[in-house]
Formats: structure tokens, C-alpha cells, sequence
């Protein structure tokens, strides 16, 4: 046998030496089966934040684990709900344990049994979800998958954390187990932390880095394509909105075009009314003119008629004034008397009269006959001569009487009209209502 250099066979046994304190010290289990959990299986939620490590949860009650309902498997069994039917769907775990020195392991492994879906929590943070749905998570969620009993045991669910997922000192680890369905028949929930120095199990942690890096680069991708997303859906919603505000816009300016196209033309029917009315009412204003021009010429004719009249009466008068006896002055005077008397009988201008008077006081010489009947025609003249504000005098001489006899006219009006004496008929017929 050929004896080694010194030096070679020291470095020999001190990696002999390595090797062997590697390898003593390759795995140690921070949190092992059987070792005691706090937890809540009441029917109710528990409050927000449960799974945190300040949560005050000194309520919640104790076990060992593996904890649960329906297996063997179970060492602590807990409360499934009041309906055996109808089971709670969900149970919730918590452990707080220290770790003074995290990079103390190369990596840390964590084995699960769970039935049948469980979502797991390292300081309040998620970190993993085994058969569970990838939606927010409640107390009715219910898990992907259902177990068969006795298949926990079987399946156990390793996971891999790196040392700075944990922190110097106090960490908690939280566990909400959820079933498949209400009627499920068992429960099951047991985990293992184990820190490994095993060099072997850099790979594993590199790959679990990688997986990280990748999904975090994809969650990058995925929170630039969200807000690439949503400042495409805000100008899409302000282009909509712009859209929406040219649309209420242009129906405004619809409306108030109409509008005021039908104002105007409102306004040019209203125009065109009052112009064709104008037109009527100057055509009117014509026609009446050339009535009262007819009427003028009538009276204007009348009194030409009547001035020659008084001319030839002059005449006639003069001739028998010069004619000498008394026979051929009185048959004379008889004949003027004749002429006289029939000029009058066929004299027009009380007729005249009473037409313009009507004219201007319509509905007057109507109503004073409707209400009093028995006025004569003299009477009801007398009636209009005091309507157009005559004195006595002038109604004396018109009427050819004297102006006692105006008064006693007067007098039996007032009596025909059942007026009282203390009514003055020149009041009367002033303030006479005919309209």
C-alpha cells in the first residue's frame, strides 16, 4: 500500500468531515406531524385577516395534528357543523413558529395532507392553492376536486420556499381547508416544514426560482396589458363619451333649429295674418270711404235741392208779393204751402240721421225701443237729441216746437220709462247700458 502526502489525506478527512455533518444536518423539521395547530370550525367566517400573524386568534381552539372528521387518519377530531348532511364547507388552521437565522437552509419543503382542496398562507401572504378554483377565495368556496376517503394519506403535496419568503424571528402559517361538497365524509389536514441544506436541492429551489421570475414576469406582462388595456378602454370611453356629447349636441341643435325654424314660421303666418288683415281692413277703410263719399254727395245733392228749393220758394213768394189781389196771393201761398208740405213728407235726412247715429252708438236706438216700447217715434227722436249732448233750444227748433214743450216732452218720457222724479233723463240716457 502506498501511504499519501500529508497534505492530501488531511483534505481528504476534512471532506470526509463535510460530508458527514452535511449530511447529519441535511434535513431538520421545524414543523413536524403530531405537533399542536390553533383552529376554527365554526359555521360563521372568521374575521378579515385571519390568516395574518398579529390576528388576535386566542379564541381559536387547540389540536394535534392531523386534524379533522371521518378518517382514521384524524388525531384531533373537530366539528363538522350541525347537519351531517349538510356539512360546513370550510375549516381553518393556524401555527405561529420561529426561525431565528432563515438562510440557516438552503431551501424549505412543506408536505401536505389535505381533503380535499386547501389554500395555504405564509404571513398573511397566499402561496400556494392545491384543487381549488382561481377566483377569490370565501367561506363557501368549495374545492376543484373531491377525495375519496382514505386517498389523503396517499397523496402527500410538497411545495418549495426559499429562505426570504421567511422572516428572523416570529412566522404563521395559515391553512383554510375547503370541501368538495356538503355532503362530503371527511376532513383531513396535516403539514410539515422541513429545512433542508442539502446541495442536492438547489436545482429544486433554482427551478422554484425560475417559476417565480417567470410568473412574475408574466404578472408584469399582464399588469402592462391591463393598463394598455384600460387606457385603451378610457380613450375608447372618452372617444364614446365625445361621441355621446357631439350626438346630445347635435340633438339640441336639432331640436332648437326646429324650433326656431317653426317659431319663424309661426311668426311669418302671424305676419302674413296681420298683412292680409291689414289689406282687408284698408280694403274696408275704402269701401266705408267710398260710402260716407256716397253719402257726402247725397247730403251735398240734398242740400243743393234744398237751396234751390228756398230759392224758387223765394221766387215764388216775390211774384205773389208783386201780383195784386188777395185771390192769386192766397191761391199762391196755398200752392208753396203744398210743395212745402211735400218736401218734408219725402225728406230723407231723419233717416240719414238715424243711420250714422246707429253707426257710431250701435245697438242704442234697438235697445231703447226693446226696453221701451211704447215711445213714439217723436219721443224716441228727442231720446237722440239728448244722447248727442243738444240743449233744449236746439231740440225746440228741430222739432218745431216751443221750449216748455221740450220740458213737457220731457216729462212724459220720463213717465212712459217709469222713471222716477228725482231721475234726471238726460243722466239716464247718458249712462244707458246698450251693449
Amino acid at each position: 500500500m502506498i501511504p499519501l502526502p500529508r497534505t492530501k489525506t488531511v483534505v481528504l478527512l476534512v471532506l470526509f468531515s463535510l460530508t458527514i455533518f452535511n449530511t447529519l444536518r441535511a434535513q431538520t423539521k421545524i414543523i413536524s406531524q403530531g405537533d399542536e395547530w390553533q383552529y376554527y370550525d365554526d359555521q360563521k367566517a372568521p374575521p378579515i385577516g385571519w390568516e395574518k400573524l398579529n390576528n388576535n386568534t386566542n379564541k381559536w381552539k387547540t389540536g394535534i395534528s392531523p386534524l379533522g372528521y371521518g378518517d382514521s387518519f384524524v388525531t384531533t377530531s373537530i366539528s363538522f357543523g350541525k347537519d351531517s348532511l349538510k356539512k360546513d364547507i370550510v375549516k381553518y388552521f393556524k401555527k405561529t413558529f420561529r426561525i431565528e437565522k432563515p438562510f440557516e437552509y438552503i431551501v424549505y419543503k412543506i408536505n401536505i395532507h389535505k381533503d380535499d382542496g386547501i389554500v395555504l398562507y405564509l404571513n398573511g401572504k397566499e402561496i400556494t392553492r392545491i384543487d381549488m378554483p382561481d377566483k377569490e377565495i370565501t367561506n363557501d368556496t368549495k374545492a376543484t376536486s373531491l377525495i375519496i376517503s382514505g386517498e389523503a394519506e396517499e397523496y402527500v403535496h410538497t411545495i418549495v420556499l426559499a429562505p426570504d419568503d421567511f422572516i428572523a424571528g416570529l412566522n404563521t402559517l395559515a391553512a383554510s381547508i375547503h370541501q368538495g361538497s356538503s355532503n362530503s365524509e371527511d376532513c383531513i389536514f396535516s403539514l410539515e416544514l422541513i429545512g433542508d441544506s442539502n446541495y442536492e436541492m438547489l436545482p429544486l429551489l433554482m427551478k422554484k426560482r425560475t417559476m417565480k421570475n417567470l410568473s412574475l414576469d408574466f404578472k408584469i406582462k399582464e399588469l402592462k396589458h391591463k393598463q394598455e388595456l384600460d387606457k385603451s378602454k378610457s380613450k375608447l370611453e372618452a372617444l364614446e363619451h365625445s361621441k355621446n356629447n357631439i350626438k346630445t349636441f347635435l340633438f339640441i341643435f336639432i331640436v332648437l333649429l326646429v324650433i326656431g325654424m317653426a317659431y319663424a314660421y309661426q311668426q311669418f303666418k302671424n305676419f302674413k295674418a296681420k298683412e292680409d288683415k291689414l289689406q282687408r281692413d284698408i280694403s274696408n277703410f275704402k269701401e266705408i270711404n267710398n260710402n260716407k263719399d256716397l253719402e257726402m254727395m247725397s247730403i251735398s245733392m240734398n242740400s243743393l235741392n234744398d237751396k234751390q228749393y228756398l230759392k224758387e220758394l223765394k221766387k215764388d213768394l216775390e211774384k205773389s208779393v208783386k201780383g195784386g189781389d188777395a185771390t192769386s196771393m192766397k191761391k199762391e201761398i196755398k200752392s208753396i204751402v203744398s210743395h212745402i208740405k211735400y218736401n218734408l213728407d219725402h225728406n230723407d235726412d231723419w233717416e240719414n240721421l238715424k243711420k250714422h247715429f246707429n253707426a257710431v252708438y250701435t245697438g242704442f236706438y234697438d235697445k231703447l225701443i226693446e226696453l221701451h216700447p211704447t215711445l213714439s217715434e217723436v219721443e224716441l227722436r228727442h231720446c237722440i237729441f239728448i244722447k248727442l249732448h243738444m240743449q233744449t233750444k236746439e231740440i225746440a227748433n228741430i222739432l218745431h216746437i216751443d221750449a216748455r214743450s221740450v220740458q213737457a216732452s220731457r216729462y212724459r218720457i220720463k213717465k212712459k220709462m217709469n222713471l222716477s222724479e228725482n231721475t234726471d233723463l238726460k243722466d239716464y240716457l247718458l249712462k244707458f247700458q246698450y251693449k
